[in-house]
């Protein structure tokens, strides 16, 4: 059996130190260009592979030994002091602990600050000696931001960004949707409406008109199925309008104006869950007073850390040629806004 060849015989063969091949390997911009395809070129011929028991032993003393300061993450923020995401805390504190943990600092940056220019805020994140950026969430859908992205290694999270494209983590809001009206049906609900803000459904490239559409199909009678409600402009008026003609037994509402549509029902006369039920694709973080997915905010912020920080490890800057998304699935919680019909028969879940 051929011996494996390892980085100190790729080292003798290019006349390096075995230190000089390893970052050449991985890319690392501290080689020179021509030094580094040398080396590439010479392990390539020579057919040198990496021992995955070293590998996986490398990456053991990693997750063990005490976390050491390896650098400084940021958050970009695009909501000010006035402006809150409801779910943003939630991914800030998994990142923050998860960053921690991995010998970085994250910090809060505020992108959105008056007279803060692209370069001047590229320039004022590199001389704090950030590396990796995490994107947080968008106020409005389709959003853009300029940075010299070269310098970075970036994650959104969530699809309000459209330009540039990144790697993506978020909570799998297509799988969130078709569970949620899964559970409904298993409940007994039959007449499953969904009512909700059209941009709501664009900041998240319309999963959820997308995977209600499916879920009905799957599960409903045609005589059964709700048309679903995307309003422009949200309002009473038109939410109450709808309702009267569609008739739902229980309704799929956006997270932020689920307290809205219950005080709507309630004016009409209508008790939750007696009367009707209530639901939501992505619950609030610590919320308990509605039922819904519980997305769970921290995982996805640890994550979000997690894929910055390999990025950072491979030497991944700038923009991704094929940008990946990284999608996380959440768990039904059966809230106090929903109740087994009478009617309820044994369905099978996702």
């Amino acid at each position: 059996m051929k011996e494996r060849l390892s980085q100190r015989d790729i080292a003798r063969l290019a006349g390096v130190s075995p230190m000089t091949v390893s970052l050449a390997l991985r890319g690392h911009p501290s080689i020179p260009v021509e030094t580094r395809d040398r080396i590439v070129a010479l392990a390539r011929e020579h057919g040198y592979r990496p021992d995955p028991a070293l590998a996986a032993l490398n990456a053991y003393r990693v997750d063990s030994a005490a976390p050491r300061f390896q650098g400084v993450l940021a958050w970009l923020s695009f909501f000010s002091q006035h402006q809150t995401d409801p779910h943003c805390d939630g991914y800030f504190q998994g990142a923050q602990v998860r960053a921690e943990e991995l010998g970085y600092h994250l910090e809060d940056f505020w992108i959105n600050e008056p007279g803060l220019s692209a370069g001047r805020a590229s320039a004022i994140l590199k001389n704090r000696g950030v590396q990796g950026l995490i994107v947080g969430p968008l106020p409005t859908a389709q959003g853009e931001i300029t940075l010299e992205w070269e310098n970075f290694s970036a994650v959104a999270l969530g699809y309000s960004l459209i330009k540039p494209r990144l790697h993506v983590v978020m909570n799998h809001q297509y799988r969130n949707m078709k569970q949620t009206v899964h559970h409904l049906h298993a409940l007994g609900y039959r007449r499953i409406g969904l009512a909700m803000p059209a941009d709501n459904d664009v900041r998240v490239d319309h999963n959820y008109l997308g995977a209600f559409h499916i879920a009905q199909l799957e599960l409903l009678e045609e005589h059964e199925r709700c048309a679903p409600l995307l309003l422009r402009d949200f309002d009473r008026q038109g939410f109450l309008q709808w309702f009267r003609h569609e008739r739902p037994e229980a309704l799929i509402v956006a997270t932020t104006c689920s307290r809205m549509v219950l005080e709507w029902l309630q004016e009409e006369g209508l008790s939750v869950p007696a009367d009707i039920g209530l639901a939501v694709p992505n619950i609030l973080f610590n919320d308990k007073a509605i039922t819904g997915i519980d997305e769970d905010h921290l995982r996805i912020g640890r994550i979000s850390v997690e894929t910055v920080v390999g990025m950072i490890h491979r030497n991944e800057t700038g923009l991704p040629d094929k940008p990946l998304s990284i999608l996380a699935e959440g768990i039904w919680y059966a809230g106090p806004t929903v109740r087994e019909q009478s009617s309820a028969k044994n369905s099978a879940l996702l």
